[in-house]
């Protein structure tokens, strides 16, 4: 008979609390990171201003002769190239007039020709004293007056053809359709507007900022400012600023140039990186590395194998990177850029990879 071994449930759980404690207890594996190591870069101070989105060629775009729409091809938020024609005007009467003037113009055209081969013979009479020298210079004046006959109702043609080619309204330049005005079916009149057109090439961040960083602000210099409801990027440039300061908020407004982007919308909001310091030496971080925690920005810098958590002062922007100023972030510093947000102070950690800026 076989003997059959039993173990007390209680020494079991015992022995299974130890072995779960002491596997709980154990540290936890170091984390995976990658690194990017710190520079440095002359650089400006900034500060962020809000600013708007804007057009700064925005026009009227509006009819140069009368009649009715039969075809209207303007839509909202449509970008339309130069010359491509956005309404077309009924062109019936137009089209009448020019056949009827054709008509004119042959018929001028025989009388011309009777006239000139009867001056030609009565210049030949009176050469041999055949006719009257009245009658010879009333025949060569009715030629005359049907010469200017004809330029007028060349001339005529020629208008008509120009209302026919002012019939469909074009684009004056490449831009976007901010607004339909007119639809099909309603009647145009000279100088009425048919839409409102912005030009594409001259798009703009305007920024109100205080008149005492005129001094650091320059045509032609590089901002980097942030597209806010669709958090992106871009570089601009500033064309100019407005030579107005405001009397109560003593701030002038700054035209930042920007390339198009298929979102852009009127008014919507940029923040503006817009120098506020003439250039110093910055220590430049990847803007990966920043954590934000207790409404604090720090960072993470790789020492000892361990993640060492230090707070920045951040005091400038340059795209992906940032410029601090805190004297014990040094150059050649390892931080943190990717595996950082679920770190904690003085982490175990693996380096993977080292990015080059």
């Amino acid at each position: 008979m076989k003997k059959v071994f039993s173990i007390n449930p209680f020494i079991l759980f015992i022995f299974l609390f130890l072995i779960f404690t002491s596997l709980s207890m154990a540290d936890p594996p170091p984390a995976k990171v990658v690194v990017t190591k710190v520079f440095e870069k002359e650089l400006a101070k900034t500060c962020e201003f809000v600013g708007v989105v804007d057009f700064d060629k925005i026009s009227g775009v509006s009819s140069e002769s009368s009649g009715l729409i039969t075809n209207q091809y303007v839509v909202e938020g449509n970008v339309v190239n130069e010359g491509n024609i956005l309404v077309r005007l009924n062109t019936d009467f137009i089209m009448k007039n020019i056949e009827i003037a054709g008509i004119q113009k042959d018929q001028i055209d025989i009388q011309i020709d009777q006239t000139q081969k009867n001056l030609t013979r009565y210049e030949t009479l009176f050469q041999n004293d055949a006719t009257s020298e009245k009658m010879y210079e009333d025949l060569s004046y009715s030629f005359k007056e049907l010469l200017k006959k004809k330029a007028e109702i060349n001339m005529n043609i020629e208008k008509l053809n120009l209302e026919l080619e002012k019939s469909a309204i074009k684009a004056p330049f490449k831009g976007l359709v901010l607004k339909r005005l007119k639809n099909k079916g309603e009647w145009l009149s000279p100088g009425m507007a048919i839409c409102i057109f912005a030009s594409i090439d001259d798009i703009f961040v305007n920024v109100s900022v205080p008149e005492e960083i005129i001094q650091y602000i320059h045509p032609q210099n590089t901002i980097h400012l942030n597209i806010n409801a669709l958090d992106q990027h871009m570089i601009g440039t500033v064309k100019s600023y407005v030579p107005v300061a405001d009397i109560k908020s003593k701030t002038f407004q700054v035209k930042i140039a920007i390339n198009w982007f298929s979102e852009a919308i009127q008014n919507m909001s940029a923040t503006v990186n817009v120098p506020v310091s003439n250039k110093m030496k910055l220590k430049m971080i990847k803007r990966d590395a920043l954590i934000r925690f207790n409404g604090k920005d720090m960072i993470y810098a790789a020492k000892d194998g361990k993640a060492v958590s230090m707070p920045v002062n951040i005091v400038s922007y340059d795209g992906r990177y940032m410029g601090v100023d805190n004297p014990d972030i040094t150059v050649n510093l390892p931080v943190i850029t990717e595996g950082n947000d679920r770190l904690r102070p003085d982490q175990a950690i693996e380096i993977i990879r080292t990015i080059a800026q």
